[in-house]
């Protein structure tokens, strides 16, 4: 799990990452903590990746709140945790969908809880979602939202009910991940979500209204794949 903590005061720092790793050796949770000193550090550095950020509200040239927006900007689903000394400015973290805050100073039985929900939830979202980076913003999208997934050249599309997002990956590279998670390949360049599709003829699989073509050398797997989906198997 990567942590990121965003936090002036090296006092704070420095019992944090004692929090930190105090929990990891309770849970035998690998754990890594990245730290930066203000908010503007943090995102102009910022290249996603993180499991669950404690940023501080009140910083030098950028505090917590202008750099949770910012955040949101590039990354809209990454577990937030702000830190502060008043608990009303917390308040306004919700503005920025965050998950929780502590109230310093805080005793480390308080922070093992609620490192505990945010650990929990990060890896319930791991679990659920897919990190997409497309037009230089990180975002997790849920599996279930995703329809199929193309490759086009250097370039994974991926289709959901609302919008299309492009990253550079191949599917080579991906698809064992989806795989694992009820996706089936129907040729070469595309893998559906079986939980979105309408139906099939020889040539065409039907997912959620469109038709894309299904090869016959994946047809077989692509047909087993769904009766086993579809029979509560996987």
């Amino acid at each position: 799990m990567k942590i990121a903590l965003v936090e002036d005061e090296e006092r704070w720092v420095k019992t944090f990452k004692e929090y930190v790793g105090n929990y990891s050796e309770e849970t035998r949770e690998e754990i890594l903590v990245e730290c930066f000193s203000d908010g503007m550090e943090f995102i102009s550095d910022f290249k996603g990746g993180y499991d669950l950020i404690f940023m501080d509200i009140a910083m030098p040239h950028m505090n917590g709140l202008q750099a949770a927006r910012l955040l949101r900007e590039k990354d809209a689903n990454v577990c937030l945790i702000f830190i502060t000394t008043l608990s009303q400015y917390a308040i306004k973290g919700y503005e920025v969908n965050a998950f929780d805050f502590i109230v310093k100073p805080v005793s480390y039985e308080l922070f093992k809880i609620k490192l505990a929900k945010a650990v929990a939830h990060a890896g319930a979202n791991a679990k659920t979602c897919y990190t997409v980076v497309s037009a230089g913003v990180m975002r997790k999208v849920p599996l279930a939202e995703i329809k199929y997934v193309e490759s086009v050249k250097h370039y994974v599309y991926f289709h959901t009910g609302g919008e299309e997002l492009k990253m550079r990956s191949s599917l080579d590279k991906i698809k064992g991940f989806f795989k694992e998670h009820s996706f089936a390949e129907i040729n070469r360049s595309i893998l559906v979500n079986l939980a979105c599709v309408d139906g099939y003829s020889n040539s065409e699989v039907s997912v959620a209204g469109e038709k894309l073509p299904l090869s016959r050398i994946y047809k077989a797997q692509f047909l087993n794949e769904l009766t086993a989906y579809i029979g509560g198997k996987c």
